[in-house]
């Protein structure tokens, strides 16, 4: 289950400047993500600004659903590592053979 960590200090506090040290080299990143030693993972959104810090940040904890998920995705993860999160791949086109979902009528 996703949880909003209970205080934006505790991100600022353990990853410093990593939030926007990394910007210059990770440009499609979609946010941050670092593992706190207890194997929490942070998963830090920016903000609408160039510059801005984390606007949102979800806590995943250990056993939760969505957790390997997160680390295979950035490509493993380490307690005390902070990670950028490259964007999701949209899904894959329909193949040839398979029928494309029509559009509801509209007012349905």
């Amino acid at each position: 289950m996703f949880r909003l960590a209970p205080s934006f200090a505790l991100v600022f506090a353990f990853s410093g400047l990593a939030w926007g040290a990394e910007s210059a080299t990770d440009d499609k990143s979609v946010g941050k993500t670092t593992m706190l030693q207890d194997g929490t993972i942070l998963v830090g959104v920016p903000g609408p600004g160039p510059d801005s810090r984390a606007q949102a940040v979800l806590e995943v904890q250990p056993g939760d659903t969505n957790y390997q998920q997160i680390i295979d995705h950035v490509g493993g993860l380490k307690p005390g590592e902070t990670k950028p999160i490259p964007p999701w791949p949209d899904p894959p086109p329909p193949l040839k053979d398979e029928p494309v979902p029509a559009e509801p009528p509209p007012g349905a």
